[in-house]
């Protein structure tokens, strides 16, 4: 009996189990009522007729997000007045807004890495791409500007990562260079004034920058007014590296010999040509203060790759290259008269630099400069010899038996100041007589 009852509900069970699901399925799901959330947010700007409501307080979260896209956006190449009119827009925000966030930005270090929690482990995941600190972001934001020659905004941008950090990179050189070329900028467009406060804003960051100080030298030439440059303030003896230095490349040529003060000897392309410096005269090898001379422009160019400016004039009457010469930033011809072992010697059309030769000498001679030597030459110590005149020119070679008599004689008169009187020195290089050799 009870097993016909358990069969009974099996059944019924089986029947109206089937005849509810499909009722179940059967009735009408009713739609549930519509949120009645906010409208998305959109980046249209509301009405200029209409009052702007206040710039939303953002939780930190949020500002630190604003701070970073302003600095991608930037870093992008965009100006940064441009940039933040951007984000103003992208967040629905004041530009004033965006500029205080991103003021507290800086002030807080938000693109530095976030600290974060020891992992637990687990199955490997993908390393995560190192974020860029600000410094990194604003260094990359100077590609563009620079390239532009957008002086200005190079500045501002130096001086913000500067702001940060003083020592990262080379950015104090790099605001060296800005203000000397926004100086050549403003002296190009006529504006000397502005042009001289930048030169000057250069000599702040760099004392010792002597593009600077040339370009100063220059302007006092061209613009009424004592210099402004202290006299004490040097040009440095090693080249100063700053991009664009140069507004046009110089021929290179390899010095393979330094003849005297004056002159060298360089390698063109495989060829030897002998180079006259352009505008200033040293003494001869013979003479008082010519080894001394020699031994400073050798110091400056020996052994190196030197620039090569021509002014007019191709060459000299004894087939030399006239030239300014270069190495790096530095004009030898003018260091040379800085310094005291050249004076100024200047023969028409050659006379670009004219001005800034007779203003380093002045300054040389005011300081008593003279090549590390005293002010008075000394009396001539060699005997004179028994075969040498130095009343006339009464000799040639040919009066010689052997090199070592010229030589003497050359120098001898020399020594007394007569100079090479016999013009046994055809080539000037300092060796008389060389066909005896």
């Amino acid at each position: 009996m009870k097993r016909n009852k358990l069969w009974c509900l099996l059944m019924a069970l089986g029947v109206i189990l089937p005849l509810t699901t499909c009722m179940l399925q059967s009735t009408p799901v009713t739609p549930m009522p519509t949120s009645t959330a906010a409208p998305p947010f959109t980046n249209t700007l509301p009405p200029t007729d209409t009052a702007r409501p206040p710039a939303p307080t953002f939780i930190p979260p949020i500002r630190m997000q604003i701070f970073r896209e302003l600095v991608a956006v930037q870093g992008s190449g965009v100006w940064y007045t441009d940039a933040c009119e951007e984000i103003a827009r992208r967040w629905g925000i004041t530009v004033d807004a965006v500029k205080a966030i991103d003021v507290e930005g800086i002030e807080k270090g938000w693109l530095m890495p976030t600290p974060q929690a020891t992992p637990t482990p687990g199955p490997p995941t993908a390393t995560p791409v190192p974020t860029l600190t600000i410094e990194e972001q604003l260094a990359q934001g100077l590609h563009a500007p620079w390239a532009a020659q957008d002086w200005e905004e190079v500045i501002r941008l130096v001086k913000q990562i500067l702001a940060i950090n003083p020592d990262y990179d080379d950015m104090v050189q790099k605001l060296y260079a800005a203000h000397v070329n926004y100086g050549r900028q403003f002296a190009a467009e006529g504006n000397l004034a502005e042009a001289r406060w930048e030169f000057i804003r250069a000599l702040e960051v760099k004392p010792d920058g002597g593009e600077a100080v040339v370009e100063l030298w220059i302007l006092a030439g061209r613009t009424p007014g004592p210099l402004i440059v202290p006299t004490a303030l040097p040009i440095p003896l090693t080249p100063t590296q700053v991009l664009p230095v140069m507004t046009v490349a110089l021929p290179q040529a390899q010095v393979v010999r330094v003849i005297d003060g004056d002159t060298i000897e360089v390698s063109i392309g495989g060829k030897t040509y002998r180079v006259r410096y352009i505008g200033i005269d040293t003494p001869e090898i013979g003479e008082w203060m010519g080894p001394e001379a020699a031994a400073k422009n050798k110091e400056l160019v020996g052994g190196k790759v030197v620039g090569l400016e021509k002014d007019v004039s191709e060459t000299d009457r004894y087939r030399r290259l006239l030239r300014y010469v270069w190495v790096g930033n530095l004009m030898v011809n003018a260091e040379l008269v800085r310094l005291g072992c050249a004076q100024v010697s200047t023969y028409p059309p050659d006379v670009k630099y004219v001005d800034l030769f007779l203003q380093l000498q002045r300054e040389a001679r005011q300081a008593g400069r003279m090549c590390g030597l005293l002010p008075t030459p000394p009396p001539p110590t060699q005997p004179s010899p028994s075969f040498c005149d130095c009343s006339g020119d009464i000799y040639n070679c040919s009066h010689f038996s052997t090199h070592a008599e010229a030589q003497a004689c050359y120098e001898y008169c020399k020594s007394l100041g007569r100079g090479d009187i016999h013009r046994l020195d055809g080539d000037n290089d300092g060796i008389a007589c060389e066909s005896l050799l």
